[in-house]
């Protein structure tokens, strides 16, 4: 049975609840006994309808941060966790005080909003998405009663900053650079990122039995975690994926050994090495070493190579993403081939004038 207590003006009842086995007490306060009255009958109802009374009092970020230990910090490499425990500090930042049973739509998207207003709309895509994920769990365990998540949309700073890319002159000045020095393993590094478009943590995690050399393939299983230097699985599904290479590139990773593990050295030092070499060639010197992976694909892009052939091989999902990310390029990429229709279609001047003269004769 509930319990009421009159506090001033307002009315706070009290409701006992069975959860896993352990009796609980939850309460509310209400302006007054008849809002009361009928939230305690609907949690009495509740009880027998087998619902999550206890966890719908839970703050949303506790809630959270129990569904990210629970659900994903399991299945995902430490590099991601470390995301999912910034999206935790947001969300208790952005909704301190906010419980599962007064969560709602107009509150998720104006929090959302006002964290918008200071950040680039393509993080606040990631931090919906994680919001969603947790919510649609939620739902299914039955500590919110309705899908009011559905619709929070990504309102943010858009970024009019293209990726971080060599041109195709700056690419070749690179790989002929780093041919010329893969005697250090730092350099072959470098090298095997820029001419695979492997994720550094896919680089680093090689082993020499990796390298085919009768196929020139190398076979992507596994990465090096940058925060715990770890060997883990790759980053996704679609990651697992098998990269062809050139017979020059097979020869320079074997004349560096033949057994184990290929690289020793951190993502920092790969960092270091990337913004030294590329300042001393005086090419683009702010490049990360993701940016190798971009550049890779912008200079297939360029060079003309399927974008169906690129997405394989960068293990995107599918193609979508790949547009998405360098949707710059093919926009430019497009660009480039109107003007080369537009120039082939255009009226030869070495056509003989006798042709266009000829009066051809009407039908009768």
């Amino acid at each position: 049975m509930a319990s009421y207590e009159k506090r001033g003006k307002k009315w706070r009842v009290v409701v006992s609840v069975m959860d896993k086995g352990v009796r609980r007490k939850v309460s509310k306060t209400f302006n007054t006994k008849r809002e009361a009255t009928e939230w305690s009958v609907q949690m009495e109802s509740d009880k027998f309808q087998n619902k999550k009374i206890i966890a719908s009092s839970m703050l949303f970020s506790d809630y959270f941060k129990m569904w990210v230990k629970n659900y994903k910090s399991k299945d995902i490499r430490a590099s991601t966790l470390t995301a999912y425990i910034t999206a935790e500090n947001i969300i208790d930042t952005l909704f301190t005080n906010v419980r599962l049973e007064d969560l709602n739509y107009p509150i998720l998207q104006h929090g959302l909003d006002e964290y918008g207003e200071s950040h680039k709309k393509s993080y606040l895509t990631l931090l919906v998405a994680k919001i969603k994920a947790s919510l649609k769990d939620a739902l299914y365990d039955g500590y919110i009663t309705s899908d009011f998540f559905s619709r929070l949309k990504p309102h943010g700073l858009e970024s009019d900053v293209k990726i971080k890319a060599l041109s195709a002159d700056e690419f070749e000045i690179l790989q002929a650079y780093l041919y010329a020095h893969s005697n250090d393993k730092i350099n072959l590094s470098l090298l095997i990122a820029l001419e695979t478009g492997m994720r550094i943590g896919e680089v680093l995690a090689l082993n020499y039995e990796d390298v085919s050399v009768p196929f020139n393939n190398i076979h992507v299983d596994k990465s090096l975690t940058a925060a715990s230097r770890e060997i883990t699985p790759p980053k996704n599904k679609n990651s697992y994926r098998d990269v062809r290479i050139t017979k020059e590139l097979t020869a320079v990773i074997f004349n560096s050994g033949s057994s184990g593990r290929i690289f020793d050295h951190t993502h920092q030092a790969a960092l270091k090495r990337i913004q030294r070499v590329t300042k001393s060639l005086n090419i683009y010197s702010k490049l990360s070493v993701h940016g190798l992976r971009h550049s890779h694909a912008s200079y297939l892009l360029y060079k003309g190579v399927s974008i169906n052939y690129i997405s394989k091989r960068l293990g995107h999902a599918n193609t979508s993403i790949t547009q998405e990310v360098y949707a710059h390029m093919l926009k430019e990429e497009r660009i480039s081939e109107t003007d080369k229709a537009l120039d082939v279609l255009s009226m030869s001047p070495n056509v003989p004038k006798n042709a266009i003269n000829i009066d051809i004769a009407k039908d009768n």
